[in-house]
C-alpha cells in the first residue's frame, strides 16, 4: 500500500489530499481439501503473503462466501449429497474490487446413505430389495452380499433382486452409494434368510389309534426348524435335520390335518406349507359280550371305544358282513341256524373305511330248537319208550330228564329211548331239549315235556293241561268188549267205548283226578278186571310275567293268576336260592340280589308231590346299578377337569357322564376315573355320573358335581402406550370364559377388571421407575386362577426443565437444566446441525465442542432409563442457538430470539444498535450487552446486523451480522381423515408463519418430506392391521431447524378374511378355516346368525361352532379387528347343519306289495327325506313328512330300507337302516289229497313271490294240535286221533320264517273204521314191524275194496 500527498495551492484555501493506492493481493495458492462429508467441503491453504482484506470462494450453484482476512480453511455446508462442486478462491482488498488471481479446485460431496432399505419380495433362491432415493446424486449403488454364495454388484437403480441363493441360509447386505470419484456413502447393512426349500414328498409312515407318523426327504439348502401344525392339537416345533415324526396324542378315529413347513432365522420365516390328511386308527372294540342268546339270534353288546369311527363292521361265519353306525354299542344278528357254531369279528372303520382298529373275535353257539311230536309207549309197568323228530337246525345231543320219585338225567344221541326204573302207577314228566357245545359254550334248547303215568292195565301215555291219553290192555280171549271209565275231578267225567285207548278233554289245570277202568263183555262185566289210577293234570303255565319295580337289590315281578289249580309257585333265578310261592300268590319280590347284575327267572306252577309242573315261563332283568358316590375333583386344567370315584358294588355295563354343553362320555365298566377334555376355559361345567346295565335303559342314581376349568391365561400381553405416569396394557382377550382379570403391578394396589376387558392403563406411576406387571385370569369365586403372565416396563422419564445456555466460545458451548421429576439414568444429548451430535450424559450439564461459528444448532436434551428393548426416552426440550465472534443468539423459540456479544475493551459510555431485517423487520437500541427480541415470525430468516458507537462516534470495524431462523410453528390439532387396510390420511391446519417443509416419520417406513403449504397427507404402503406412530414437525432453513413434534397413532384396517373354507359339518358342529390374511390383527370376530345365533372372539385362523341344531341354516360374518376395534371388510359364508338322523323307525303294517314306515320327527329341521330302499325292485324315494308307503313291491322279497334327513343345501344325515320281508301271498288250490285213520294228505299251489317255507297248523276243537314248517306244495300228516275233525291252517312263510302270509284253512275227519284181523307170521329179520303192516294192508284192500281203510300198527304176537 503506497501513501501519496497531493498539494492544491489557490489563492484562497490550501487542500491536502492523501491517497491509498492497493497492490493487487497475492493469490492463494496450494488449496487442498481437508474433510469431505454428504453435505460439505472443507478446504485447507497456506495464507499467502501480504496483506488482504478479505477471501471469496465461488461455488457453483451456491451463494459465494466471503472469508475474513486471516483464515486458513473453511467448511462449505448446506451442500447436496453427491454433487461435483468446483471451487473458485481468490483474495480481495480495498472495497474489495482489487481480486487476486484465482485458483481452482473441484470435488464431489460425499454421497447420501442409503436409508429404510425394505425387503420387498423373499424366495427360496432370491431376495428382493428397494429402497428410496438418497438426497443428492450418485454414479451407482454397490451391493456386496455375504453369505453362501457370496457376492457384489454395481446398479444404477433403488430395486435389486438378489438371485441364486440357497434356500434358508442367512444373507447380509452392505449397500452404499458412489460418486464419479469413487467417493463412498456411509454403508447400511441389512440381514435375512431366504425362505427355507418346502418340504415335499411327505408320506405317512405309520399310523396308530393316538399317533401319525411322517417321513419325508430332507429339502435342499438350510432351516433352523421344522414345524408341525395339526388341526385340533399343539403344534410339533421339531430340529433343523429331522426327516420323520410322530404327532401323537391324538383322538382315535379323528381326521387330522397335518400342516409342515420349514422355519429360518427366528423362525419368522417360512416355506409354503405341505398339507397332508389322515385319519388315526380308530380304537378297537374291546369287552365284547354276549347278552342274549336265541334260536336265531345272537346279541353282542360292548361299550363305546374312545375316540371315532365312521361305522362298524360285524362279521359272522357264513353270513353278510353287517355295518353298524359309529355310535352303536349293541348288535343283533339274526337270521342264525338253530344250534349253529358261530364265530364274530368286529372291529371299527374309519375315513373311507379302509383304516381299520384291530379286530376283536367271539365265539357261540344258537339255542338248538325245541324238539317235536313226542310220542310215548308204554313198554311195561316200570317202562317207556319215547320217541321225537329232531329240531331244525343241529343238535349234538338230547338231554332227558326225567321228573318224579326217582329224577334220572342222561343224554342220548338218537331220536328215541326206553326209559327204566319207572315206579308203576306213579306220574312222571319226562323233558327233552336239544344241546350243543361244552363247557361254557354249552347251549341248551328249550325243553319239550310230556307227561305219563303207567300201571298194570290202565296207564296215561299224554297227560296235557286239559287232557288226558288213556290207554289200556285188552283181556285175552274176550270178544264184544266194551269199556266204561269214570273221572272223579272238578269236573268229573265218564267214557264208554270198544277201544283200547281214549282221550279225555276239557278237563281243569292241575287238578287231581282219580280214573276207574271197568269193562263188560256180552254184557257180563268182568270182575276182576280193570283198574283205578290217580294223576293230576299239567298246571297252566303263568304267564304275561312283566317286571313291576327294581332297585339295586331286588326285582319284583306281577302276573295274572293261571287257570285252573296248583299246589305252588317255583321261582328260580340264576345264582340264588329257588323261591316257593304259595298257590294264590300272583307277585313276588326276589331280594338280596347284586346291583346292575342280569338275573334270568323262571317261573312256573308246581302241583302234586311238586313233581309236576307247569311250562316255565322266562323272564331276564337287571337289578339297577349301584350308584356312583364319592365322586371328587382330581385335576383341572384349562381344557380338561379329571374326575375320580371308588368303583361301587355290583356290576354294571357302562357309565355315562353327562356334561353340560357337550357330548355325553361313555366309560368301561372298571374305570374309576375319567377326564372330560375338550372344555372351555373358565367355564362351569355340572358333571352328572350314572352307572347303566343292561341295554343302557337301566341306570341307577345320578351323582352330580360342578367345578369350573381354569381359566386360561392373558397371553401375548403387549404394552400399547407408554406415558410418564401410566402404562396401558393390551392383550387378546383369551379363549372361554373368566369372572374377572387381576393385575397385580409391584407397589401399587392389584387392579380388578371386568371379564371381557381386553387391555388395561395403570395409573399414578412415578416417572422413569421400572415397573412388573403380573397380569392373570380368575372364575367362580375368584378362587380358580389361570397361570400368571408377567410383562415389565419403565415409564417414560419425564422432561427436564429450566435449560440455560452460556457461551464458551465460538465453538462451544455450555448447557445446564434442572433434572425431571422421578427417576431416569442418564440423558441423551443431541445436537442438530451441520455436524450433528449425539451422546449420553449422567450429570446435569454439558459442554458442547466441535460447533461452526455462525451456524444455528438445536441442543435437544431428554431423559433416559432402562436398556435395549427396554429403554424409555422421556420427551425433549429443545433450545436452538447460534455462535459467533461477537454476536451470538443463545435462545431462540417460534417468536423470539435473545442475542448476547461482547462489549468493546477499553471503551466507555457505548450504545449498541440491532437491526433485524426479515418479516417483521425490527430495531433495538440499547447500552446492554443483551437483548430479547419478541413477536417475530415461526419459521422466518432474520439477518441481525449489530453496530456500536461510543461518544456518538461509530466503532469501524466493531460489530456483526447474523442470518437465523426462529423456530417454526409445530403441527397442531392433527387428525385421522381416513384408513385402509394400506394408508391412513391425516390432515391437520396450516401452522402459523413459515416452514421449508413438513416430515411425516412413520414407525417402520422411510420419513415422507412435504411442501410448506401442504395441510394433509396420505402414508401408503402400508400394512394392514398394524399400528403406526406418525410423528410430524415442521422444519426450517437447510432442514436442521425443526419444530416441536407432534404425536398421533392408529391401526390401518385389517386386511378381510378371505377364503374361507368348510372343513367339517356335523349335526351340531360347523368348522371353518381360513389362511392367515395379510397383516396384524389382535383378533376375528364370528358372527353366526341363525338359531341360535351367538356372537365369538378368537385368535386362531379356524374355529368350531358347535351348539348348533340339526339341519339349520347359519350365516357366518367373518372379520378381523385391531386393537382399537377397527374391523375388516366382512366375509359372508352360509351352510346348513347335517340335519339329525332319522331313528326309532316303525314298521307300522305290511302287505304282500307294501310297506309302510313312520318314524318321530327327528331334532332340528330337514328340507325332505331321501328313502333308499335296496331289494328287488329298489326304489328310490324323496318324501316331505315322517312318513312313507313303499308299494310295489314282491310278496316275501327282503328290502333294506335307509332312510336320511335332507338340508337345504343337500346335506344328507347318516343313514339309518331298517329291513323288513314283504307278506307272502295266499296259497292256492288248497285241498285235502288223502284221509286215513291217523293221518291226512293236503296239496296246494306255490304263493306268488319268494317263499322259503309253508307253516302248518292243525286244530282240534279249537285247541292247536300240532305246528310246524314245510318246504314243499304237499304233506302228509300224521299220528292223528281216528274219527276226529281237524282243521288245517297253511301259510307261505317268508325271511328266517317269522313272516306269515295271509292264513287258508280247510277241514277234514280222520277214518275212524276199525278191523281186527288175525295174522300169523314167522320172521326173525329186523322187518318184521314193515312185513306185517305191508301184509296187513293188502288183505284189507282186497277184503274192503270200496273203503278208504288203512291198518296200523297196534300189537305183535309172537308165535313160537
Amino acid at each position: 500500500i503506497s501513501y501519496f500527498t497531493v498539494l492544491f495551492l489557490n489563492t484562497a484555501i490550501t487542500l491536502n489530499i492523501s491517497l491509498l493506492i492497493f497492490a493487487v493481493p497475492a493469490p492463494v495458492e496450494n488449496v487442498s481439501i481437508q474433510s469431505i462429508t454428504t453435505s460439505s467441503i472443507s478446504l485447507i491453504w497456506p495464507i499467502p503473503a501480504g496483506n488482504r482484506s478479505s477471501y471469496e470462494i465461488q461455488i457453483s450453484g451456491t451463494s459465494p462466501l466471503n472469508l475474513a482476512p486471516d483464515t486458513k480453511n473453511t467448511t462449505v455446508g448446506d451442500l447436496i449429497p453427491g454433487n461435483l462442486y468446483t471451487f473458485t478462491i481468490f483474495t480481495k482488498t480495498g472495497n474489495d474490487s482489487i481480486i487476486s488471481d484465482e485458483r481452482t479446485l473441484s470435488s464431489y460431496t460425499v454421497p447420501a446413505a442409503v436409508e429404510n432399505v425394505t425387503i420387498e419380495n423373499i424366495t427360496t433362491n432370491s431376495i428382493s430389495l428397494r429402497w428410496p432415493t438418497p438426497d443428492g446424486n450418485r454414479s451407482s449403488y454397490e451391493i456386496q452380499v455375504s453369505g453362501d454364495p457370496s457376492g457384489n454388484f454395481t446398479l444404477h437403480s433403488e430395486n435389486v433382486t438378489v438371485d441364486g441363493l440357497v434356500p434358508g441360509n442367512l444373507y447380509t447386505f452392505n449397500i452404499f452409494a458412489k460418486t464419479g470419484d469413487e467417493l463412498i456413502s456411509d454403508i447400511t447393512t441389512l440381514s435375512t434368510y431366504t425362505v427355507p426349500a418346502p418340504v415335499e414328498n411327505v408320506s405317512i409312515q405309520s399310523i396308530t389309534t393316538s399317533s401319525i407318523s411322517l417321513i419325508w426327504p430332507i429339502p435342499a439348502g438350510n432351516r433352523s426348524s421344522y414345524e408341525i401344525q395339526v388341526s385340533g392339537a399343539s403344534a410339533l416345533i421339531l430340529n433343523s435335520d429331522t426327516k420323520n415324526a410322530t404327532v401323537d396324542g391324538l383322538i382315535p378315529g379323528n381326521l387330522y390335518t397335518l400342516t409342515i413347513f420349514t422355519k429360518a432365522g427366528n423362525d419368522s420365516i417360512t416355506s409354503d406349507g405341505t398339507t397332508l390328511s389322515s385319519y388315526t386308527v380308530p380304537a378297537p372294540v374291546e369287552n365284547v359280550s354276549i347278552e342274549s342268546i336265541t334260536t336265531s339270534s345272537i346279541s353282542l353288546v360292548w361299550p363305546i371305544p374312545a375316540g371315532n369311527r365312521s361305522s362298524y363292521e360285524l362279521q359272522v361265519s357264513g353270513t353278510s358282513p353287517l355295518n353298524l353306525t359309529p355310535n352303536t354299542k349293541n348288535a343283533l344278528v339274526g337270521d342264525l341256524i338253530p344250534g349253529n357254531l358261530y364265530t364274530f369279528t368286529i372291529f371299527a372303520k374309519a375315513g373311507n373305511e379302509s383304516i381299520i382298529s384291530d379286530r376283536r373275535t367271539l365265539s357261540s353257539y344258537t339255542v338248538p330248537a325245541r324238539v317235536n311230536n313226542i310220542i310215548a309207549f308204554k313198554e311195561n309197568n316200570n317202562s317207556l319208550k319215547v320217541s321225537w323228530s329232531p329240531p331244525e337246525g343241529n343238535k349234538s345231543a338230547y338231554q332227558i330228564d326225567v321228573l318224579g320219585d326217582h329224577p334220572q338225567q342222561f343224554n342220548v344221541t338218537a331220536e328215541s329211548v326206553i326209559i327204566t326204573n319207572l315206579t308203576s302207577n306213579f306220574q312222571y314228566t319226562v323233558r327233552i331239549s336239544a344241546v350243543v357245545g361244552e363247557y361254557d359254550q354249552r347251549r341248551q334248547g328249550s325243553s319239550t315235556d310230556i307227561s305219563v303215568l303207567l300201571s298194570d292195565i290202565l296207564s296215561a301215555t299224554n297227560i296235557t293241561i286239559t287232557s288226558v291219553n288213556l290207554v289200556w290192555i285188552q283181556p285175552q280171549n274176550l270178544e264184544d268188549i266194551s269199556y266204561n271209565i269214570t273221572g272223579f275231578g272238578d269236573p268229573s267225567f265218564n267214557w264208554s267205548g270198544s277201544t283200547e285207548e281214549a282221550l279225555i278233554e276239557n278237563l281243569t289245570p292241575g287238578n287231581l283226578y282219580v280214573i276207574h277202568l271197568s269193562a263188560t263183555s256180552n254184557n257180563t262185566v268182568l270182575y276182576g278186571y280193570g283198574e283205578q289210577i290217580s294223576l293230576y293234570t299239567i298246571p297252566a303255565p303263568v304267564e304275561n310275567v312283566s317286571i313291576e319295580s327294581i332297585t339295586t337289590s331286588s326285582i319284583s315281578l306281577i302276573w295274572p293268576i293261571p287257570a285252573g289249580n296248583r299246589s305252588s309257585y317255583e321261582i328260580q333265578v340264576s345264582g340264588t336260592s329257588p323261591l316257593n310261592l304259595t298257590p294264590d300268590t300272583k307277585n313276588a319280590t326276589v331280594g338280596g340280589l347284586i346291583p346292575g347284575n342280569l338275573y334270568t327267572f323262571t317261573i312256573f306252577a308246581k302241583t302234586g308231590n311238586d313233581s309236576i309242573i307247569s311250562d316255565k315261563t322266562t323272564l331276564s332283568g337287571y337289578t339297577v346299578p349301584a350308584p356312583v358316590e364319592n365322586v371328587s375333583i382330581e385335576s383341572i386344567t384349562t381344557s380338561s377337569i379329571s374326575l375320580i370315584w371308588p368303583i361301587p358294588a355290583g356290576n354294571r355295563s357302562s357309565y355315562e357322564i353327562q356334561v353340560s354343553g357337550t357330548s355325553p362320555l361313555y366309560l368301561t365298566p372298571d374305570t374309576k376315573n375319567a377326564t372330560v377334555g375338550g372344555l372351555i376355559p373358565g367355564n362351569l361345567y355340572t358333571f352328572t355320573i350314572f352307572a347303566k346295565t343292561g341295554n343302557d335303559s337301566i341306570i341307577s342314581d345320578r351323582t352330580t358335581l360342578s367345578s369350573y376349568t381354569v381359566p386360561a391365561p392373558v397371553e401375548n400381553v403387549s404394552i400399547e402406550t407408554i406415558t410418564t405416569s401410566s402404562i396401558s396394557l393390551i392383550w387378546p382377550i383369551p379363549a372361554g370364559n373368566r369372572s374377572s382379570y387381576e393385575i397385580q403391578v409391584s407397589g401399587t394396589s392389584p387392579l380388578n377388571l371386568t371379564p371381557d376387558t381386553k387391555k388395561a392403563t395403570v395409573g399414578g406411576l412415578i416417572p422413569g421407575n421400572l415397573y412388573t406387571f403380573t397380569i392373570f385370569t380368575k372364575t367362580g369365586n375368584d378362587s380358580i386362577i389361570s397361570n400368571a403372565t408377567t410383562v415389565s416396563s419403565y415409564t417414560v422419564p419425564a422432561r427436564v426443565n429450566n435449560i440455560i445456555v452460556f457461551k464458551e466460545n465460538n465453538n462451544s458451548l455450555k448447557v445446564s437444566w434442572s433434572p425431571p421429576e422421578g427417576n431416569k439414568s442418564a440423558y441423551q444429548i443431541y445436537v442438530l446441525g451441520d455436524h450433528p451430535q449425539q451422546f449420553n450424559v449422567t450429570a446435569e450439564s454439558v459442554i458442547i465442542t466441535n460447533l461452526t461459528s455462525n451456524f444455528q444448532y438445536t441442543v435437544r436434551i431428554s431423559a433416559v432409563v432402562g436398556e435395549y428393548d427396554q429403554r424409555r426416552q422421556g420427551s425433549s426440550t429443545d433450545i436452538s442457538v447460534l455462535l459467533s465472534d461477537i454476536l451470538s443468539a443463545t435462545n431462540i423459540t417460534i417468536t423470539s430470539v435473545n442475542l448476547v456479544w461482547f462489549q468493546p475493551q477499553n471503551i466507555e459510555d457505548i450504545s449498541y444498535n440491532i437491526t433485524g431485517f426479515g418479516d417483521p423487520s425490527f430495531n433495538w437500541s440499547g447500552s446492554t450487552e443483551e437483548a430479547l427480541i419478541e413477536n417475530l415470525t415461526p419459521g422466518n430468516l432474520y439477518v441481525i446486523h449489530l453496530s456500536a458507537t461510543a461518544n456518538n462516534t461509530v466503532l469501524y470495524g466493531y460489530g456483526e451480522q447474523i442470518s437465523l431462523y426462529t423456530i417454526p410453528a409445530p403441527v397442531e390439532n392433527v387428525s385421522i381423515q381416513s384408513i385402509t387396510t394400506s394408508s391412513i390420511s391425516l390432515i391437520w391446519p396450516i401452522p402459523a408463519g413459515n416452514r421449508s417443509s413438513y416430515e411425516i416419520q412413520v414407525s417402520g417406513t422411510s420419513p415422507l418430506m412435504l411442501t410448506p403449504d401442504t395441510k394433509s397427507t396420505t402414508v401408503g404402503g402400508l400394512k394392514p392391521g398394524n399400528l403406526y406412530t406418525f410423528t410430524i414437525f415442521t422444519k426450517a432453513g437447510n432442514d436442521s431447524i425443526i419444530s416441536d413434534r407432534t404425536t398421533l397413532s392408529s391401526y390401518t384396517v385389517p386386511a378381510s378374511v378371505e377364503n374361507v373354507t368348510i372343513e367339517n359339518i356335523t349335526t351340531n358342529s360347523i368348522s371353518l378355516r381360513w389362511p392367515t390374511p395379510d397383516g396384524n390383527r389382535s383378533s376375528y370376530e364370528i358372527q353366526v346368525s341363525g338359531d341360535p345365533s351367538r356372537n365369538f372372539t378368537l385368535h386362531s385362523k379356524n374355529v368350531t361352532v358347535d351348539g348348533l341344531v340339526p339341519g339349520n341354516l347359519y350365516t357366518f360374518n367373518i372379520f378381523a379387528k385391531t386393537g382399537d376395534e377397527l374391523i375388516s371388510d366382512m366375509t359372508t359364508l352360509s351352510t346348513y347343519a347335517v340335519p339329525a338322523t332319522v331313528e326309532n323307525i316303525t314298521v307300522n303294517n305290511i302287505t304282500s306289495s307294501s310297506i309302510y314306515l313312520t318314524w318321530p320327527i327327528p331334532e332340528g329341521n330337514r328340507s325332505s327325506y331321501e328313502i333308499q330302499v335296496s331289494g328287488t325292485p329298489s326304489v328310490n324315494l324323496t318324501v316331505y313328512s315322517e312318513s312313507v308307503l313303499v308299494g310295489n313291491l314282491v310278496p316275501g322279497n327282503f328290502y333294506l330300507v335307509t332312510i336320511f334327513a335332507k338340508s337345504g343345501n343337500g346335506l344328507f344325515s347318516s343313514g339309518t337302516d331298517v329291513s323288513a320281508y314283504t307278506e307272502p301271498e295266499c296259497v292256492k288250490n288248497f285241498k285235502v289229497t288223502n284221509i286215513t285213520l291217523h293221518s291226512v294228505a293236503l296239496n296246494w299251489m306255490a304263493a306268488t313271490g319268494n317263499i322259503t317255507s309253508y307253516f302248518i297248523e292243525v286244530y282240534r276243537n279249537a285247541n292247536i294240535y300240532k305246528q310246524f314248517n314245510e318246504e314243499s306244495e304237499s304233506v302228509l300228516i300224521g299220528d292223528l286221533y281216528a274219527g276226529i275233525q281237524y282243521t288245517f291252517i297253511v301259510c307261505a312263510m317268508a325271511g328266517d320264517n317269522t313272516v306269515k302270509g295271509c292264513r287258508t284253512e280247510i277241514s277234514a275227519v280222520t277214518h275212524s273204521s276199525s278191523v281186527t284181523l288175525a295174522l300169523v307170521y314167522y320172521a326173525t329179520d329186523g322187518q318184521r314191524e314193515q312185513n306185517i303192516m305191508a301184509q296187513m294192508n293188502k288183505l284189507v284192500s282186497e277184503r274192503f275194496p270200496n273203503q278208504n281203510i288203512t291198518a296200523v300198527w297196534k300189537q305183535e304176537k309172537r308165535i313160537l
